[in-house]
């Protein structure tokens, strides 16, 4: 498929439609409900972004996720006109949307069936959630930002990817992440070293032909061209230059993140 037609298929546009419902979920504004869109009326979670960004960066992750064949909720941008019954705006004003489904948090999911996240792990396509969330340095992915039924998982909340501070070549700052993937394999699995060889094999393969920087590169071009988006054309260059910089070091990034750190006695013995 050309991008013009991934854009096109994956990109919803929309009108909230009333009667929305006030959701409590996540510490954004959010509501739920109806949204009329190009490709017809959807059930959408409908949030204000927390920074001005926060509408794109939403966009262009699930975009690059759903790319890289990651279960992601298709974004849809919302229209949100004066009047409406439940959302305030003073003048028309976008939201960002996210396609609804009827499956709750692996947050509850776990506490409604007494699990423990450790089953995570069996997900089969855990390599390539792990290495998205690292590429675009997502710092919070914590259970409430997953959704599991059981069967299928589907991963949501990418307000706080590509960080402003974060250099692209860096770990993601502790000061900004929350939690994360990785660290549940580290918590595991950290000092199995089969498992994690086995592990890296899989995500190095999804980086080397998935995760190339010019199939990116080229989608975030393709973004840029949206005349809706146009506003937001340097924070998609700054998503564009991050995305260069960070795939050339994604690997050992991951490794480092899901193996345990080095003790003390280990960096006497390097000299640390």
């Amino acid at each position: 498929m050309v991008l013009e037609e991934f854009i096109e298929e994956h990109l919803l546009y929309g009108r909230a439609l009333i009667d929305l419902q006030v959701s409590k979920k996540g510490s954004n504004p959010l509501w739920t409900g109806f949204v009329s869109t190009n490709k017809g009326e959807f059930p959408a979670y409908i949030k204000k972004c927390h920074h001005n960004d926060g509408l794109c960066i939403e966009i262009i992750s699930a975009l690059l996720g759903l790319m890289l064949k990651i279960p992601i909720p298709k974004p849809i941008l919302v229209l949100v006109e004066p009047g409406h019954p439940q959302i305030v705006v003073a003048k028309p004003t976008f939201l960002f949307g996210s396609q609804m489904y009827d499956m709750p948090s692996f947050e509850r999911f776990l506490a409604d069936h007494k699990l423990s996240d450790e089953c995570l792990l069996d997900y089969p396509n855990l390599h390539s959630i792990l290495a998205f969330d690292e590429f675009i340095a997502n710092p919070d992915r914590n259970n409430s930002n997953i959704l599991y039924d059981g069967e299928s998982f589907r991963f949501i909340d990418h307000e706080k990817a590509f960080c402003s501070s974060q250099d692209p070549r860096s770990p993601i700052n502790e000061i900004n992440k929350i939690s994360n993937i990785s660290d549940i394999v580290q918590y595991y699995k950290g000092e199995n070293e089969i498992y994690i060889h086995k592990l890296m094999l899989k995500i190095k393969k999804t980086i080397t032909e998935e995760m190339w920087a010019p199939n990116c590169d080229s989608l975030i071009k393709k973004t840029k061209d949206n005349s809706i988006l146009s506003e937001y054309n340097l924070i998609l260059e700054r998503v564009r230059n991050f995305l260069v910089a960070r795939q050339s070091v994604l690997a050992i990034l991951i490794e480092n993140a899901i193996k345990p750190p080095l003790n003390h006695q280990q960096l006497n013995l390097l000299g640390g």
